[in-house]
Protein backbone atom coordinates (compact mmCIF):
# COMPACT_ATOMS: atom_id res chain seq x y z
CA UNK A 1 0.00 0.00 0.00
CA UNK A 2 2.95 2.35 1.03
CA UNK A 3 4.03 2.32 -2.62
CA UNK A 4 0.51 2.45 -4.42
CA UNK A 5 0.14 6.06 -2.40
CA UNK A 6 3.43 6.99 -4.04
CA UNK A 7 3.42 5.66 -7.29
CA UNK A 8 -0.10 6.96 -8.34
CA UNK A 9 0.69 10.50 -7.98
CA UNK A 10 3.74 9.91 -10.07
CA UNK A 11 1.86 8.20 -12.84
CA UNK A 12 -0.83 11.23 -12.37
CA UNK A 13 2.03 13.66 -12.55
CA UNK A 14 3.52 11.95 -16.23
CA UNK A 15 0.21 11.68 -17.59
CA UNK A 16 0.08 15.48 -17.00
CA UNK A 17 3.15 15.86 -18.92
CA UNK A 18 2.83 13.75 -21.80
CA UNK A 19 -0.63 15.75 -22.46
CA UNK A 20 0.77 18.80 -21.77
CA UNK A 21 4.02 18.31 -24.21
CA UNK A 22 1.35 16.85 -27.29
CA UNK A 23 -0.19 20.19 -27.19
CA UNK A 24 2.97 22.02 -27.01
CA UNK A 25 3.87 20.01 -30.30
CA UNK A 26 0.89 21.02 -32.18
CA UNK A 27 0.28 24.78 -31.05
CA UNK A 28 3.24 26.70 -28.78
CA UNK A 29 0.42 28.49 -27.39
CA UNK A 30 -1.48 25.46 -26.19
CA UNK A 31 -3.35 24.84 -23.05
CA UNK A 32 -1.56 22.35 -21.26
CA UNK A 33 -3.96 20.30 -18.56
CA UNK A 34 -2.49 19.46 -15.63
CA UNK A 35 -4.05 17.44 -13.04
CA UNK A 36 -4.76 20.31 -10.64
CA UNK A 37 -6.50 22.09 -13.42
CA UNK A 38 -6.53 23.95 -16.66
CA UNK A 39 -3.50 26.37 -17.05
CA UNK A 40 -2.96 28.79 -19.91
CA UNK A 41 0.73 28.52 -21.38
CA UNK A 42 1.41 32.22 -21.75
CA UNK A 43 2.65 32.77 -25.91
CA UNK A 44 6.41 32.53 -26.73
CA UNK A 45 7.13 35.26 -29.22
CA UNK A 46 9.28 33.79 -31.54
CA UNK A 47 12.35 35.32 -31.92
CA UNK A 48 12.90 37.94 -35.11
CA UNK A 49 16.09 36.39 -35.96
CA UNK A 50 14.12 32.69 -36.84
CA UNK A 51 11.69 34.61 -38.92
CA UNK A 52 11.89 32.96 -42.67
CA UNK A 53 13.14 35.74 -44.95
CA UNK A 54 10.82 37.17 -47.52
CA UNK A 55 11.78 38.83 -50.81
CA UNK A 56 9.23 41.65 -52.99
CA UNK A 57 9.75 42.50 -56.16
CA UNK A 58 7.24 45.69 -58.14
CA UNK A 59 7.94 46.72 -61.18
CA UNK A 60 6.12 50.03 -63.32
CA UNK A 61 6.38 50.18 -67.26
CA UNK A 62 4.91 53.34 -68.78
CA UNK A 63 4.56 54.39 -72.29
CA UNK A 64 2.92 56.98 -74.76
CA UNK A 65 3.74 57.69 -78.31
CA UNK A 66 1.73 60.76 -80.06
CA UNK A 67 2.50 61.63 -83.63
CA UNK A 68 0.71 63.79 -86.41
CA UNK A 69 0.26 67.58 -85.55
CA UNK A 70 2.76 66.71 -82.64
CA UNK A 71 5.50 64.52 -82.14
CA UNK A 72 5.48 63.20 -78.07
CA UNK A 73 7.17 60.37 -76.58
CA UNK A 74 7.38 59.43 -73.00
CA UNK A 75 8.66 56.25 -70.85
CA UNK A 76 8.20 55.79 -67.48
CA UNK A 77 9.81 53.16 -65.44
CA UNK A 78 10.43 51.96 -62.25
CA UNK A 79 11.34 49.14 -59.84
CA UNK A 80 11.55 47.96 -56.22
CA UNK A 81 12.93 45.41 -54.53
CA UNK A 82 12.24 44.48 -50.32
CA UNK A 83 14.05 42.07 -48.26
CA UNK A 84 13.39 41.28 -45.03
CA UNK A 85 15.58 38.71 -42.81
CA UNK A 86 15.00 38.52 -39.08
CA UNK A 87 15.10 42.48 -37.56
CA UNK A 88 16.63 44.03 -40.96
CA UNK A 89 14.54 45.22 -43.85
CA UNK A 90 16.56 46.33 -46.95
CA UNK A 91 14.90 48.50 -49.48
CA UNK A 92 16.02 49.57 -52.88
CA UNK A 93 14.48 51.04 -55.67
CA UNK A 94 15.10 53.01 -59.58
CA UNK A 95 12.68 55.34 -61.06
CA UNK A 96 13.38 56.20 -65.34
CA UNK A 97 11.61 59.25 -66.80
CA UNK A 98 12.89 60.59 -70.22
CA UNK A 99 10.50 62.94 -73.01
CA UNK A 100 11.04 64.34 -76.45
CA UNK A 101 8.35 66.90 -77.60
CA UNK A 102 9.06 67.60 -81.31
CA UNK A 103 12.05 65.52 -81.60
CA UNK A 104 13.17 67.86 -78.90
CA UNK A 105 14.37 66.11 -75.20
CA UNK A 106 11.99 67.82 -72.49
CA UNK A 107 12.57 65.86 -69.91
CA UNK A 108 14.73 63.22 -68.71
CA UNK A 109 15.12 62.04 -64.97
CA UNK A 110 16.86 59.42 -63.01
CA UNK A 111 16.56 58.36 -59.03
CA UNK A 112 18.14 55.58 -57.41
CA UNK A 113 17.93 54.77 -53.94
CA UNK A 114 18.75 52.28 -51.32
CA UNK A 115 17.63 52.11 -47.42
CA UNK A 116 18.29 49.69 -44.25
CA UNK A 117 16.14 49.73 -41.55
CA UNK A 118 16.62 47.51 -37.92
CA UNK A 119 13.11 46.50 -36.05
CA UNK A 120 14.35 47.49 -32.25
CA UNK A 121 10.45 46.08 -31.93
CA UNK A 122 7.69 45.44 -33.96
CA UNK A 123 6.82 48.99 -34.60
CA UNK A 124 9.75 51.53 -33.91
CA UNK A 125 12.99 50.80 -35.85
CA UNK A 126 15.95 52.81 -36.91
CA UNK A 127 17.32 53.35 -40.32
CA UNK A 128 19.99 54.95 -42.83
CA UNK A 129 19.97 54.98 -46.42
CA UNK A 130 21.41 56.89 -49.49
CA UNK A 131 18.97 58.73 -52.58
CA UNK A 132 21.09 60.04 -55.62
CA UNK A 133 19.24 61.47 -58.69
CA UNK A 134 20.15 63.38 -61.95
CA UNK A 135 17.67 65.81 -63.52
CA UNK A 136 19.05 68.50 -65.74
CA UNK A 137 15.64 69.85 -66.24
CA UNK A 138 14.93 71.06 -62.54
CA UNK A 139 18.35 72.76 -61.79
CA UNK A 140 20.75 70.00 -60.66
CA UNK A 141 22.88 67.39 -62.51
CA UNK A 142 23.32 65.39 -59.21
CA UNK A 143 22.60 65.15 -56.01
CA UNK A 144 22.89 63.22 -53.47
CA UNK A 145 20.85 62.45 -50.05
CA UNK A 146 22.42 60.88 -46.91
CA UNK A 147 19.50 60.12 -44.38
CA UNK A 148 19.36 58.26 -40.94
CA UNK A 149 16.54 58.25 -38.43
CA UNK A 150 13.66 56.52 -36.65
CA UNK A 151 10.79 55.10 -37.99
CA UNK A 152 7.40 54.47 -36.08
CA UNK A 153 4.38 52.01 -37.04
CA UNK A 154 1.94 54.36 -36.41
CA UNK A 155 -0.99 52.18 -38.09
CA UNK A 156 -1.45 48.10 -38.02
CA UNK A 157 -4.36 47.07 -39.47
CA UNK A 158 -5.48 44.57 -41.63
CA UNK A 159 -6.94 47.20 -44.30
CA UNK A 160 -4.70 49.95 -43.34
CA UNK A 161 -0.96 50.79 -42.39
CA UNK A 162 1.09 54.37 -41.46
CA UNK A 163 4.41 54.86 -40.90
CA UNK A 164 6.39 58.04 -40.10
CA UNK A 165 10.26 58.74 -40.37
CA UNK A 166 11.92 61.45 -38.56
CA UNK A 167 15.53 62.18 -38.50
CA UNK A 168 18.52 64.14 -41.06
CA UNK A 169 20.01 64.93 -43.84
CA UNK A 170 22.90 65.89 -45.62
CA UNK A 171 22.82 66.67 -49.86
CA UNK A 172 25.40 67.50 -52.27
CA UNK A 173 24.64 69.35 -55.25
CA UNK A 174 26.20 69.80 -58.31
CA UNK A 175 23.71 72.22 -60.64
CA UNK A 176 23.93 72.54 -64.34
CA UNK A 177 25.90 75.24 -64.23
CA UNK A 178 29.05 73.49 -62.57
CA UNK A 179 28.56 74.93 -58.85
CA UNK A 180 28.63 73.03 -55.88
CA UNK A 181 26.57 72.73 -52.55
CA UNK A 182 26.32 70.86 -49.38
CA UNK A 183 24.04 71.37 -46.44
CA UNK A 184 22.04 69.49 -43.96
CA UNK A 185 18.81 69.10 -43.14
CA UNK A 186 15.79 68.21 -41.16
CA UNK A 187 13.39 65.47 -42.70
CA UNK A 188 10.13 63.95 -41.65
CA UNK A 189 7.88 61.73 -43.83
CA UNK A 190 4.53 59.69 -43.98
CA UNK A 191 3.73 56.66 -45.76
CA UNK A 192 0.61 55.78 -45.85
CA UNK A 193 -1.50 52.51 -47.45
CA UNK A 194 -4.91 51.23 -47.85
CA UNK A 195 -5.98 48.10 -49.25
CA UNK A 196 -9.50 47.97 -50.87
CA UNK A 197 -9.01 44.39 -51.03
CA UNK A 198 -6.29 41.72 -51.47
CA UNK A 199 -4.76 43.45 -54.69
CA UNK A 200 -6.36 46.64 -55.25
CA UNK A 201 -4.53 49.66 -52.78
CA UNK A 202 -4.40 53.52 -52.62
CA UNK A 203 -0.93 54.60 -51.25
CA UNK A 204 0.19 57.91 -50.48
CA UNK A 205 3.66 59.00 -49.61
CA UNK A 206 4.57 63.16 -48.22
CA UNK A 207 8.05 64.15 -47.53
CA UNK A 208 9.13 67.79 -45.80
CA UNK A 209 13.00 68.21 -46.05
CA UNK A 210 13.68 71.47 -44.22
CA UNK A 211 17.62 73.23 -45.20
CA UNK A 212 19.05 73.92 -41.73
CA UNK A 213 21.99 76.43 -43.44
CA UNK A 214 20.13 78.87 -45.26
CA UNK A 215 16.81 79.89 -44.34
CA UNK A 216 13.66 79.45 -46.36
CA UNK A 217 14.61 77.03 -48.51
CA UNK A 218 12.74 73.89 -48.17
CA UNK A 219 11.82 70.81 -50.65
CA UNK A 220 8.22 68.92 -50.26
CA UNK A 221 7.98 65.92 -52.23
CA UNK A 222 4.47 64.03 -52.57
CA UNK A 223 3.13 60.87 -54.82
CA UNK A 224 -0.36 59.69 -54.79
CA UNK A 225 -1.07 56.46 -56.28
CA UNK A 226 -3.98 53.71 -56.94
CA UNK A 227 -3.33 50.42 -58.43
CA UNK A 228 -5.76 47.88 -59.60
CA UNK A 229 -5.54 44.30 -60.16
CA UNK A 230 -6.03 42.73 -64.09
CA UNK A 231 -4.74 39.18 -62.83
CA UNK A 232 -2.41 38.05 -59.22
CA UNK A 233 0.55 39.51 -60.38
CA UNK A 234 -0.33 42.59 -62.99
CA UNK A 235 -1.87 45.51 -62.18
CA UNK A 236 -3.19 48.83 -63.33
CA UNK A 237 -0.99 51.96 -61.71
CA UNK A 238 -2.17 55.28 -62.17
CA UNK A 239 0.00 57.79 -60.15
CA UNK A 240 0.70 61.92 -59.16
CA UNK A 241 3.76 62.93 -58.09
CA UNK A 242 4.77 66.73 -56.96
CA UNK A 243 7.57 67.83 -56.42
CA UNK A 244 8.42 71.43 -55.11
CA UNK A 245 11.83 73.09 -54.32
CA UNK A 246 11.61 76.64 -52.23
CA UNK A 247 14.64 77.73 -53.98
CA UNK A 248 15.57 76.33 -56.99
CA UNK A 249 18.54 77.56 -59.22
CA UNK A 250 17.70 80.69 -61.41
CA UNK A 251 15.48 80.93 -64.38
CA UNK A 252 13.67 76.88 -63.11
CA UNK A 253 10.61 76.66 -62.04
CA UNK A 254 9.72 75.86 -57.88
CA UNK A 255 7.32 72.96 -58.99
CA UNK A 256 7.58 69.44 -61.02
CA UNK A 257 4.14 67.82 -61.64
CA UNK A 258 4.39 64.05 -63.12
CA UNK A 259 1.22 61.96 -64.38
CA UNK A 260 1.79 58.59 -65.05
CA UNK A 261 -0.25 55.46 -65.65
CA UNK A 262 1.14 52.13 -66.98
CA UNK A 263 1.28 48.50 -65.54
CA UNK A 264 2.70 47.49 -62.42
CA UNK A 265 3.89 44.12 -61.76
CA UNK A 266 4.17 42.36 -58.71
CA UNK A 267 5.60 39.22 -56.97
Amino acid sequence: MKYRSAVLPLAALALSATIASRAAAQDPRSIALISAGAVAVPAVPVPAAAAKPTTSFTGDLGFISASGNTNLTTLTAAEKVVRTTGRWMFTEMGIYVSSETNNKQSANQLRLAGRMDYALDPRLSVFVGVTTERNKFAGFERRTDEIAGVAWKAIVAPRDSLRLDAGGVLTQEEEVDRTTQSYPSARVAMNYKHQFSKLAYFQQFVEYLQNLQTSGSYRFNTESAVVAPISTHIGIKVAYGIRFDSRPQPTFGTTDRLLTTGIQVSY
